[in-house]
C-alpha cells in the first residue's frame, strides 16, 4: 500500500512539475477574481449611491466589466445625505459596470424604509445612466395600513419615489 502512495505521488509532482512554464489562460467564462461575503461601494463624485453585498462574486475581464452575484445578494440604496431609503435582496444578480446597468433576479424583495413598503417580484433592474429603477415581470407592492398595489410592470426614479406602473390594480383597506 506505501509503494502505490509513493507511486501515486511521485507521478502527480511528475506531471505537476514538467507542466511549469506552460502559460494559463483564462477564457471569457471564467472569473478573473472571485470573492466570497464581499462588499462593494458604489459612489457618485464621491457620494454613497449603493453598496452591494454578495455572498459569491465573480468579476470577468470583458468589455462590460461584469460582476456575476451567483447567489444571494444585497443592495442597498442611499439618498443625497447618506441616509439609507432601500434594501433590495435577490437570489442572484449581474451588474454590468462598463453599461451601468444591474440586474437583480429571483425572489426580488424591495424594501423602501421611508413608508415601510414592500415590493415583490422576481426582476429588478438599476439603470444608473438612465437614473431609474423598473421592472419587467408582475409586482406587488404592500404597504403598511395593509393596502396592496399590484401591476404587471413598473419604471421608478432612482430613489424610487416617484412610480410609473403598468397594469396598476389597487386593494385598500378601510379602517
Amino acid at each position: 500500500m506505501k509503494k502505490i502512495l509513493i507511486v501515486t505521488i511521485s507521478v502527480v509532482l511528475a506531471v505537476s512539475c514538467s507542466r511549469q512554464g506552460e502559460p494559463f489562460f483564462l477564457d471569457e467564462n471564467t472569473p478573473h477574481q472571485t470573492m466570497r461575503n464581499a462588499t462593494i461601494m458604489h459612489t457618485d463624485s464621491g457620494r454613497v449611491q449603493m453598496v452591494t453585498w454578495g455572498e459569491e462574486i465573480w468579476n470577468f475581464d470583458d468589455e462590460d466589466q461584469t460582476q456575476e452575484f451567483p447567489r444571494s445578494v444585497k443592495a442597498t440604496f442611499y439618498d443625497v445625505d447618506g441616509t439609507i431609503t432601500t434594501i433590495v435582496t435577490a437570489d442572484e444578480g449581474t451588474n454590468w459596470q462598463g453599461r451601468q446597468l444591474m440586474h437583480l433576479r429571483g425572489n426580488v424583495i424591495i424594501r423602501d424604509l421611508r413608508d415601510y413598503s414592500r415590493t415583490y417580484t422576481e426582476s429588478f433592474f438599476w439603470d444608473q445612466e438612465a437614473g431609474e429603477v423598473y421592472s419587467d415581470v408582475p409586482f406587488v407592492r404592500l404597504f403598511e395600513d395593509g393596502s396592496r398595489q399590484s401591476g404587471s410592470s413598473f419604471r421608478a426614479d432612482e430613489q424610487m419615489i416617484y412610480w410609473q406602473v403598468t397594469d396598476s390594480r389597487w386593494t385598500h383597506v378601510l379602517n
